[in-house]
């Protein structure tokens, strides 16, 4: 199985300032688009549809960010039709860190931390599945303080004897779509807890649990 992650928000800790004025984002959301190689074509045919619809530039990523409320409102409401009823496999899983109730020693590390986030959200995953992809954006914030996180997770998993394998790869978001899309939803579900804008994460929390899982932390 195939797991694309991307995050929104930052690992600063100035949370005195405004968040865009100066300060940090006070949550940060990873999320990850678990998927089946054989079933991207869904998702690639859905961002495709998007992009014909909002006139956007073609193979130029969109970044989730820079969608309207309205925008995001309508992506989401396409899911079922378009991709969860055809995919046995997709599944949407986040997790959103409360930075401002975050152990004081998580802090010293950026990388420390944000492989035991990303280790929280992808354990409960992987776990199912006899071998896991994952793919993560290269640009991502982790990697300049050193891509330690496929390390942690083959100790994570195969220290408690779990013979699954596992791989991690690093990849330019602007050559894979996949990536795109877990942007977007990472954003989607950051922007309910930063600016409290839920037009698509109010319609997320109404899909199955199969299909969409939200862990919180330190809330």
């Amino acid at each position: 199985m195939n797991i694309y992650i991307d995050e929104s928000g930052d690992l600063g800790w100035k949370l005195d300032k405004p968040n865009r004025h100066g300060g940090s984002s006070k949550f940060i959301t990873i999320t990850g688009v678990v998927i089946s190689k054989d079933e991207e074509k869904f998702i690639s045919r859905f961002i495709a549809d998007i992009y014909k619809k909002y006139n956007l530039t073609p193979n130029i990523e969109k970044k989730g960010a820079n969608f309207l409320p309205e925008h995001s409102s309508f992506i989401t409401s396409q899911l079922a039709n378009k991709i969860i009823n055809k995919c046995d496999s997709f599944k949407i899983i986040s997790i959103t860190v409360n930075k401002s109730k975050v152990f004081d020693s998580l802090r010293k590390d950026k990388n420390i931390f944000y492989n035991y986030v990303l280790g929280l959200l992808l354990k409960p995953e992987i776990i199912q599945f006899k071998s896991a992809k994952i793919i993560l954006d290269k640009r991502t914030i982790k990697v300049s303080h050193g891509e330690s996180f496929p390390d942690y997770i083959k100790t994570e998993i195969w220290g408690n004897g779990l013979d699954i394998e596992i791989s991690c790869h690093f990849l330019e978001s602007t050559n894979n779509k996949m990536i795109w899309f877990a942007d977007w939803y990472a954003n989607f579900i950051w922007r309910n807890h930063e600016d409290n804008e839920s037009s698509s994460y109010d319609q997320l929390k109404n899909l199955s649990k199969d299909k969409f899982t939200e862990k919180k932390l330190f809330f």
